[in-house]
């Protein structure tokens, strides 16, 4: 079937679907990829190599001067309100932006609630007090951050496919400010303790997975992960997840193994199914790489409690031992080291595992890797380097060839 496009030009309809289709499969696989790389490592590495050393980040940041309450400029007043008290004007405002007729204020709005979303649960995990709005009554503030939950969830089960990639969007952004928390549970907007209509909000995305293609399922699989704080529990999420995991087609794969991996940091009896079942996938000759880098990336999650851990460190050594693709070691290889940073056991036995690849038989790319990785697990300051490693150091460092 085909179309008439602007210019008069007949325009293939399947064609037009299929390049839209691939696009959000692309934006889709950047976004797991991104969200579920073993950033700690990987930015430290690259900003120690590039930049010098790291500073120490502000986290005494004044939530008062953020520009999310005040977008025209620093207000007069020495007290900017906080989210809470905000809660109703974003409310209403988002209701309007997705009533509006007008060309991408939908998405605009939407996308809006990003950055709102993100500074309110620092606030909550922070305990930053709420200051009075008038009008607004103590815990009318968790009514309206459902109405604008709920709004958000109904917009991805009524909206086309960029309305559902722009909510994900959101909530992917709400998700980082978590990203290096010390507790393991959700104590901010997205808990389960404060989402009191969890349940109307799974089931508005469950709708989509049920009855979307294959990218609608694919960003609702994304969107579970999201809210793990309060969707772990559920059985039928789990269901879908789990068995989304040997999906044939890649995009799904690779959204359900990012789901998983959100729900492994704060489930143990999850972590131990998934494991098995990615430990199967990556065994498989017939998952494809791109799967399996995903795949290899969640075992810097599964550090839910130290039993876990381990078990996932020594599945992860046998897969890197029996792996003679170099793209999959160095993916591993990132991963474990990030899991090990957080137990000072694992931690010395990987630097024994890194030293390993620091002998002339491996390629230049896994001696850097586990140089890489090295310097990340030193700056932990977990453990000092065993003296019969460092000839091996001497020798990679002064080789030509080395990172460049």
């Amino acid at each position: 079937m085909t179309t008439k496009g602007c210019n008069g030009d007949e325009i293939d309809d399947a064609a037009t679907a299929n390049h839209h289709g691939s696009y959000l499969r692309n934006e889709i696989e950047c976004i797991i990829r991104e969200e579920s790389s073993p950033c700690e490592v990987m930015d430290f590495t690259l900003s120690t190599t590039n930049q010098g050393p790291l500073e120490e980040e502000n986290s005494n940041h004044d939530l008062q001067e953020s520009p999310i309450h005040d977008p025209v400029g620093r207000r007069e007043s020495t007290i900017e309100p906080t989210c809470a008290a905000c809660s109703m004007e974003w409310s209403i405002q988002l209701e309007k932006g997705l009533r509006s007729s007008k060309p991408g204020v939908h998405i605009q709005t939407i996308l809006q609630m990003g950055l709102r979303l993100q500074q309110w649960s620092t606030e909550l995990e922070r305990d930053v007090a709420s200051n009075s709005m008038p009008g607004l009554v103590p815990g009318e503030d968790r009514l309206f951050a459902n109405a604008i939950l709920l709004r958000l969830a109904d917009a991805f089960r009524g909206g086309d496919k960029e309305v559902r990639l722009s909510v994900v969007k959101v909530f992917l952004l709400e998700r980082k400010h978590r990203e290096n928390r010390k507790h393991k549970q959700c104590k901010g907007l997205l808990s389960k303790a404060r989402v009191a209509n969890h349940l109307e909000l799974l089931n508005r995305v469950k709708s989509v997975y049920d009855t979307g293609d294959l990218e609608s399922k694919a960003l609702a699989l994304v969107l579970f992960g999201c809210w793990a704080g309060f969707s772990n529990d559920n059985a039928q999420i789990r269901y879908l997840i789990l068995s989304s995991l040997i999906c044939p087609h890649d995009c799904e794969a690779q959204a359900s193994i990012f789901a998983a991996g959100c729900f492994c940091e704060i489930s143990d009896d999850f972590a131990c199914v998934t494991m098995e079942m990615l430990f199967n996938m990556m065994s498989s000759p017939a998952v494809t790489l791109s799967v399996k880098l995903t795949a290899a990336q969640v075992f810097a999650r599964f550090k839910c409690s130290y039993s876990t851990a381990i078990k996932a460190f020594k599945t992860g050594l046998v897969l890197v031992m029996n792996s003679s693709d170099e793209d999959f070691s160095v993916a591993m290889l990132f991963s474990l080291s990030e899991l090990a940073s957080n137990f000072t056991l694992l931690t010395s036995n990987q630097v024994d595992f890194l030293g390993s690849f620091l002998t002339q038989e491996r390629t230049s790319r896994l001696q850097e890797t586990a140089l890489r990785c090295l310097r990340f697990l030193f700056k932990k300051g977990r453990c000092q380097y065993p003296i019969e490693h460092l000839s091996s150091i001497e020798k990679c460092v002064t080789k030509p060839s080395m990172f460049t």
